[in-house]
């Protein structure tokens, strides 16, 4: 059989929407046959082979990766020299391998609702990415680290989807985060391959990798995320994302240092603005407008999962608006009404 030529190093595996880093992979030289290398353990522990031809359909679609230093190789699937642009998220398979999956492409149909900081936010990252060279010419990494909070229903998820989509347009990576430690390996493998792409890691609800209610687990996902954002695991061009519900549990330690969270945004209950716009957005003309006045006059302090509630209950359910509206005043318990739009820092939120 003729002797395999060394070809150029395999950047991905793709199966199914999902991307692993190759290591020291090879392509079949095109003028020989494919192989195909399967392996087993023996009773003993011994480590056997065997090949097996694989039709001219093959071709262009598989690549050898190299094991036993050189002395075995195992047929993988189809390879890339880059992941597609998207929305990721890292999953460790039963052998311990960081795949990258690719989720649902965020939505078209996105509002950039008034008197909330999006168009603040994103000027100040495009403004970012258009800075390589003057990082470069200093030699400072370039990172930069986003924070925002607020009650639930104020507005960081659309925020956050008007920034992955920027990102995304930009031929840049998203990566949510399930835990720092998988986040944080997934990106080290990106970022061999992949050094200069622009990257953006996302946690919602940072306070649940940190709160008590963790255990043991708190101390080393603490750990695992300083390293991420200001520590021995940093990496080079990359937004870090990260919203919260509670920012009085978050330790100073951990968001008051600078180089962490440059930008912190407190987000408040929505404004008159706001409210006007989201309903509009999501109910176009079926919401007459002496009804939107009502709800409008009547919602001052309720975040825009009420404002959806109530559309949704009159508009669907035919339930009449000062029902509902009732009901959700009496279920909200706590009052924003007196801090509406978003202010810079942490304001009163933690003391």
């Amino acid at each position: 059989m003729p002797k395999e030529k060394k070809g150029p190093r395999t950047k991905y595996l793709s199966v199914l929407g999902k991307y692993i880093k190759a290591y020291d992979g090879f392509t079949p030289h095109p003028d020989i046959e494919y192989l195909t290398t399967y392996h087993y353990l023996t009773s003993e522990g011994k480590e056997l082979f065997g090949t097996q031809v694989i039709g001219d359909n093959m071709r262009n679609e598989a690549v050898w990766q190299v094991g036993a230093k050189g002395e075995a190789f195992a047929q993988v699937g189809k390879s890339i020299p880059t992941i597609p642009p998207g929305e990721y998220i890292h999953e460790e398979d039963s052998n311990d391998r960081i795949w990258a999956k690719r989720l649902k492409t965020v939505s078209d149909n996105l509002i950039d609702l008034p008197d909330l900081p999006t168009t603040f936010i994103l000027n100040q990252i495009k403004m970012f990415w258009n800075k390589k060279a003057e990082y470069e010419k200093y030699g400072f990494l370039q990172k930069r680290g986003i924070l925002l909070h607020g009650p639930p229903g104020c507005g960081k998820s659309s925020i956050i989807s008007m920034l992955k989509r920027q990102i995304i347009e930009l031929g840049g990576i998203v990566f949510n985060a399930e835990d720092f430690e998988t986040l944080t390996s997934g990106l080290k493998e990106f970022r061999e391959v992949e050094p200069e792409r622009p990257v953006m890691t996302v946690v919602e609800d940072l306070e649940t990798y940190l709160e008590g209610s963790n255990g043991s687990n708190v101390a080393k996902s603490e750990t695992a995320a300083l390293a991420l954002y200001d520590g021995e695991n940093q990496i080079n061009n990359v937004v870090h994302v990260a919203t919260t519900n509670k920012p009085e549990s978050l330790a100073d330690r951990f968001i008051r240092r600078p180089g962490r969270f440059d930008l912190i945004i407190g987000l408040h209950a929505p404004t008159r603005n706001t409210r006007e716009a989201y309903l509009r957005s999501i109910c176009g003309e079926g919401l007459k407008e002496e009804d939107l006045t009502n709800i409008l006059d009547n919602t001052r302090g309720l975040s825009l999962a009420y404002m959806r509630e109530i559309a949704t209950t009159y508009l669907v359910l035919e339930i009449p608006l000062e029902e509902t509206i009732a009901r959700l005043k009496k279920n909200f318990k706590q009052d924003f009404s007196k801090e509406e739009g978003f202010s810079l820092g942490f304001s009163n939120a933690k003391t």
